[in-house]
């Protein structure tokens, strides 16, 4: 009994515990679970990062919070969710004005209304208000005030101007800024006196400008009025260089045709001259005529060797014994000559 006494209390103190939790994360969020609130939604095109727990205000106060934020992709918008505290009652016509808090970005929802409600007129929990998102300017500025801040404005720029003409076109402004400033001064008069100049220049050439503009257009519509004949010309052309490749064409085909006729006429001359030499070849080789006899016949050969050895033996016994050879020399004196040279031939060995 008390081990189930010891679990119950564990359960409730946990489920105390998570209670507890939850009660506190939806109010650090900004809704309290313990406080009764009427629910209203609106519809904006664009929330700029709103964000939940956004604080909901009329007239400075807060009397809700921004609850939950979800897009509706079949409208293109956003759908946002406010809860009210339930004694506040507004007007149907009441308009959630979606702000700008500060220059950092910070989002707040104001309800706007021209007169509070009474019973029928009021909204009911459920319903949907009408959606308008603030500029920065109309965050920050009523409208009643934006007047007065407008005309500040006006002044302070009025007397930064006046100033700024003071220091920098003023007869004695200083500065390289200023100088700067003159020297522009200085050269946009002297472009307005040019163009002044070549104003006059055209005025006293504008008829010779026309008169230009008129042979221009003369000739352009000759051109256009020739434009056939020059057609028609193109054409010719076109036809006569067709006409004169075809021409050339042709003439080199005949000169071909002479050329392969001369070929062939020369290679018929050099077969015939080929053939002539083959016959002559042959005869050489089967022995006709005396050159063909000379190199076929052993017998010619073999005489012409031998008057060939006798020619070298009667040339060495020329150079040997010339004195035989010298005319007028007695059949002695020849003989004793034999003698000696035998006697030396004998003497050597």
């Amino acid at each position: 009994m008390k081990i189930f006494t010891y679990e119950v209390k564990v359960g409730l103190l946990a489920f105390i515990a998570l209670a507890l939790a939850f009660w506190g994360y939806k109010f650090i969020i900004g809704q309290n679970l313990l406080k009764r609130s009427n629910v209203f939604y609106v519809e904006y095109d664009n929330v700029g990062l709103l964000k939940i727990s956004t604080p909901v205000t009329i007239n400075g106060v807060e009397i809700g919070f921004v609850s939950q934020i979800e897009p509706v992709v079949e409208k293109d918008n956003v759908l946002v969710t406010l809860n009210l505290n339930k004694g506040i009652m507004i007007p149907k016509e009441t308009v959630a004005e979606l702000r700008i808090e500060g220059f950092m970005g910070g989002k707040s929802v104001s309800l706007s209304y021209k007169k509070p409600c009474n019973g029928a007129d009021c909204a009911q929990s459920g319903d949907f208000l009408q959606g308008k998102v603030m500029g920065m300017l109309g965050s920050m500025v009523a409208p009643e005030e934006l007047e007065s801040y407008m005309s500040i404005i006006q002044l302070g720029l009025k007397q930064t101007i006046d100033t700024l003409n003071s220091q920098l076109l003023g007869q004695n402004a200083e500065g390289p800024l200023a100088e700067s400033l003159h020297h522009l001064q200085g050269t946009l008069s002297n472009l307005q006196h040019a163009t002044g100049e070549l104003d006059v220049l055209l005025s006293h050439s504008s008829g010779d400008i026309q008169g230009s503009l008129r042979s221009l257009r003369s000739i352009s519509q000759n051109i256009a009025a020739s434009n056939a004949r020059i057609t028609s010309l193109i054409a010719n052309a076109e036809k006569f260089s067709g006409q004169l490749d075809q021409v050339n064409l042709q003439k080199t085909v005949t000169e071909l045709d002479e050329t392969l006729s001369g070929l062939k006429t020369t290679l018929h001359s050099a077969n015939q001259t080929f053939s002539d030499v083959n016959g002559v070849l042959h005869n050489l080789q089967e022995g006709k005529g005396s050159l063909g006899k000379l190199l076929n016949e052993d017998g010619l050969y073999n005489d012409l060797n031998g008057i060939s050895q006798k020619t070298d033996s009667l040339l060495e016994d020329i150079q040997a014994r010339p004195y035989r050879y010298i005319p007028l020399k007695s059949r002695a004196k020849v003989q004793r000559f034999d003698r000696m040279d035998a006697s030396q031939q004998k003497s050597g060995n």
